[in-house]
């Protein structure tokens, strides 16, 4: 079996939403020869269409705490939410032995704990939700994803950042991609 999955711009969730079979093959029949092999194959199960809400919690209260998609959700697109998930629970698991320890007062530490939370993922996260509306990126980006293109360096940097490994700041700071940013005169 395979698992095929497309996505459609956010702005067009609600007008697929009642027809998500037809949204998937319109989306596909981009692709005509892709289209072709889905149409001629075998469905094992149901079409599901969804939209994420990339939000944030308050990841913390009297007796409870949240990591991973429970306390920061954002679009599965670049498939960070198993590292973000680890890497809450340990920022959590700190801040309660701080708690317990009597080192800091339990809303002391898990204040601290939803301030890193916030400060690790931020840029990650507004970098997601940019890519995950599949809207056509603005002049400026086109043209730095045309110099990521130039060379294996700049591909394989952008794939640290869509891994997580790099923060897109970092990446995008470069200034041979800062270069390619600047408008053409």
């Amino acid at each position: 079996m395979t698992l095929v999955i497309c996505g459609l711009p956010m702005r067009d969730f609600e007008a697929n939403r009642a027809d998500i079979e037809g949204g998937y093959h319109e989306a596909l029949n981009r692709a005509p020869a892709f289209a072709d092999r889905i149409a001629a194959a075998t469905s094992t199960g149901r079409l599901v269409g969804t939209a994420v809400e990339n939000h944030f919690r308050v990841p913390y209260g009297p007796g409870w705490a949240l990591v991973g998609d429970a306390g920061y959700l954002k679009d599965f697109i670049t498939a960070q939410g198993i590292q973000d998930a680890f890497q809450d629970a340990e920022l959590c698991a700190r801040a309660l032995d701080d708690a317990f320890a009597g080192r800091r007062a339990f809303d002391d530490a898990m204040r601290g704990y939803q301030q890193a939370r916030d400060e690790r993922v931020m840029q990650m996260h507004e970098f997601t939700a940019d890519f995950a509306a599949l809207e056509p990126p603005p002049p400026e980006m086109q043209r730095v994803l045309g110099k990521v293109a130039e060379s294996q360096d700049t591909m394989d940097g952008f794939v640290r950042v869509n891994a997580g490994v790099t923060k897109p700041g970092a990446f995008f700071s470069d200034p041979r991609l800062m270069e390619a940013a600047q408008p053409v005169s």
